[in-house]
């Protein structure tokens, strides 16, 4: 009776510890980390970016995996999951039967098991006692989650090799679609590489990945998971596999990179503001143009857009060929010179510090200043010669050097610096004799992609405000200056009449029927030429180079960083970029005339202005399309669009001649004459 008693007292603790005990014991399952998903603005998948470079994740609801799937995996790794608490009393025998009698150790794991495993010691030797372990916390997790909740931590923490954890990164490295998807063969595929990841890997090891995936095809139909017709189906399904895409838009996922956005976000999907589709178009179009100014030596451009009502960056393109051999930097963060790009700020502050106006005339001649250490500074035009008295428009509209240089020297170089600074040019951190005068033409480099976000003072009305590459930020703007001088150096880059002296008519700078800000700069050695503009609706960056520093070849006004921005103009506007004819009336037929002077023009001498301050205009029309033109005075060729009054005769024929593909394909003639004193 004692004995009884005793028994049924040993067999009571035993189920009440059975009960019981796994509450007290602590199970936490330790999450593998997520990748981050980058999105664009319409919700396309751009890229994925690898968790501390080693794990590819992403987490799945339960209800969101294929029943098949869930079937599947359940029936090869653990058919009794569902009716059992901890452990397979019949796997247990067998494995008993095999380690006596058979030459290799068997740990009858279950699904519970394997969780445990993979969420405490991994990759640590199992033996009894930690085997016992194992068991015990299988029963406390148990207790804890249910059946569902252990089944999805599992398929969620499953190896599919190349750092894929779980069925949803593998379908898309492996196949590039989302699991809802994939067949009833891709997922059996890819149930065959978590046996072995290395053994079974199908893309190194694919005998081994055939004869494994034969096997589990068999067994499923031998337990009535698949019917005999689907297993014929299955296997006579061909296997495509690894088609995984290069990053869609390796650009921005590198300058999100750059902007250590991952270090300060907790979300594991950034939705951007960035447009896929755009860049696509806009990068076919820049390729088909340095395709048509290959023999001008022009082989690679950078490309930003910004949308310029919301602010958002919608492209941002740094390489002609990002997967090039070649390395790869960010041109759109890197420093370079900007060159002219800098005089509108300079007009900017003497309209307001100054007193200035668009009509405020200066004197473009030689000028001489003495540096720090007294070296000679003499600063020149780009077109080497002097314009006289002119105003800030004309000066500023025509990119003139020696007027910016007399500004910058009376608004002084510090207070310029300054200003430079407060609309977020950081890279000047230099102090003032370190830049000196200079600073108003080209020697210092600045992130070009700070300059185009400096250039929103004149497309904001005097406010400067941060460009946007996540979805929904609101830009934050601060007041720099008045409208009402940014709106004056407005008037100038935009006026389509101030441009013509520097781009005559239908060059691709001249839009007739459109207000396009526009600044240009080109270097002197034609290294680098770039421009920022912007519309009604963007703001247009644009720079050509070459990655070897060579020179580019035969410099013109509608050529390098201008052929393609028209196009992208065009484009945005919805025109056609592959027409040949940019037509400037309604008659359809091709002309070409000149339009100033006309022809049989009178000019009188003015006695009260000096000779050498009394230019004849040059300009033409015409609705053929062209690259380079030609004027001709009494035969002999010309290099300006003005011609001084003193080197016309007494009677003068006037010609000029456009060219494409350094073939002519027009030409207009006119009489000009000169009254005598």
């Amino acid at each position: 009776m004692k004995k009884t008693w005793i028994l049924i007292i040993s067999l009571f603790s035993l189920i009440l510890l059975y009960l019981i005990f796994p509450y007290f014991l602590k199970v936490e399952l330790k999450k593998i980390p997520l990748s981050t998903i980058i999105y664009d603005d319409k919700n396309n998948e751009i890229w994925e970016i690898i968790f501390d470079k080693k794990y590819r994740h992403r987490e799945t609801s339960f209800n969101e995996i294929p029943d098949f799937l869930k079937n599947a995996l359940i029936s090869i790794e653990d058919k009794r999951f569902y009716y059992h608490s901890w452990i397979d009393y019949i796997w247990i025998i067998r494995a008993l039967k095999n380690n006596i009698f058979g030459n290799s150790v068997q740990w009858a794991s279950t699904i519970d098991n394997q969780v445990i495993r993979n969420s405490y010691w991994l990759n640590e030797n199992r033996w009894y006692k930690l085997k016992i372990k194992e068991f015990v916390l299988s029963l406390a997790l148990n207790k804890k989650y249910s059946k569902n909740e252990i089944l999805n931590y599992y398929l969620n923490n499953i190896n599919f090799w190349y750092l894929n954890y779980w069925i949803a990164s593998a379908s898309v490295f492996y196949y590039n679609k989302d699991i809802k998807n994939l067949t009833k063969a891709e997922m059996l595929w890819l149930i065959t590489i978590i046996k072995n990841p290395n053994k079974y890997n199908p893309i190194t090891n694919l005998s081994n990945f055939n004869k494994r995936f034969k096997i589990l095809v068999n067994y499923l139909e031998k337990n009535w998971v698949i019917s005999k017709e689907e297993k014929t189906s299955i296997l006579q399904e061909k296997l495509i596999f690894f088609t995984w895409e290069k990053n869609k838009l390796p650009y921005i996922v590198d300058f999100i990179n750059n902007k250590s956005f991952l270090e300060n976000n907790s979300k594991w999907s950034i939705f951007t503001t960035i447009s896929y589709d755009l860049t696509k178009k806009i990068d076919e179009l820049a390729k088909s143009s340095i395709k048509s100014l290959a023999w001008k030596n022009v082989s690679n451009y950078s490309i930003i857009i910004i949308d310029r009502n919301t602010l958002d960056l919608k492209v941002m393109i740094w390489w002609n060929d990002y997967y090039s051999k070649d390395w790869q930097v960010n041109w759109s963060l890197a420093l370079r010179q900007p060159w002219s790009a800098l005089k509108p700020f300079i007009y900017l502050l003497a309209f307001q510090d100054l007193n200035k106006t668009s009509s405020s005339t200066i004197l473009d001649l030689p000028v001489n200043y003495k540096t720090i250490d007294w070296y000679s500074y003499e600063p020149k035009n780009y077109s080497l010669d002097y314009k006289w008295e002119i105003s800030l428009a004309q000066s500023l509209s025509q990119s003139i050097n020696i007027p910016a240089v007399k500004l910058l020297n009376e608004i002084w170089i510090e207070k310029f610096l300054i200003f430079l600074r407060s609309i977020k040019i950081n890279s000047l951190n230099k102090n003032s004799d370190f830049y000196w005068l200079s600073l108003a033409l080209w020697s210092w480099e600045v992130s070009l992609y700070e300059l185009t976000r400096a250039y929103l003072i004149f497309a904001k009305w005097g406010n400067l405000c941060d460009v946007n590459y996540i979805e929904k930020n609101k830009a934050n703007c601060k007041k720099i200056t008045d409208k009402k001088y940014t709106a004056m150096v407005e008037e100038i880059l935009t006026n389509r009449y101030f441009k013509l002296a520097w781009f005559p008519i239908n060059s691709n700078l001249d839009f007739e029927n459109r207000e396009v800000f526009v600044k240009t700069g080109t270097s002197r050695n034609f290294k680098d030429n770039l421009s920022i503009w912007y519309t009604s609706n963007y703001i247009i960056w644009v720079w050509v180079w070459n990655k070897d520093w060579s020179e580019m070849k035969w410099v013109s006004g509608s050529t390098w960083a201008w052929d393609i921005f028209r196009k992208i103009v065009y484009f945005l506007d919805d025109k056609d970029i592959n027409s040949s004819v940019i037509s400037l009336n309604k008659d359809k037929k091709d002309y070409l005339e000149i339009t100033s002077p006309l022809d049989k023009s009178m000019f009188k001498v003015n006695p009260f202005i000096p000779l050498k301050n009394q230019d004849i205009k040059l300009s033409f029309s015409t609705n053929v399309y062209y690259d380079s033109f030609s004027w001709y005075l009494n035969w002999e060729k010309i290099d300006s669009n003005f011609i001084n009054i003193t080197k016309f005769l007494k009677k003068n024929n006037l010609k000029v001649e456009i060219y494409k593909s350094w073939e002519m394909v027009g030409s207009d003639e006119v009489l000009v004459e000169v009254e005598k004193k």
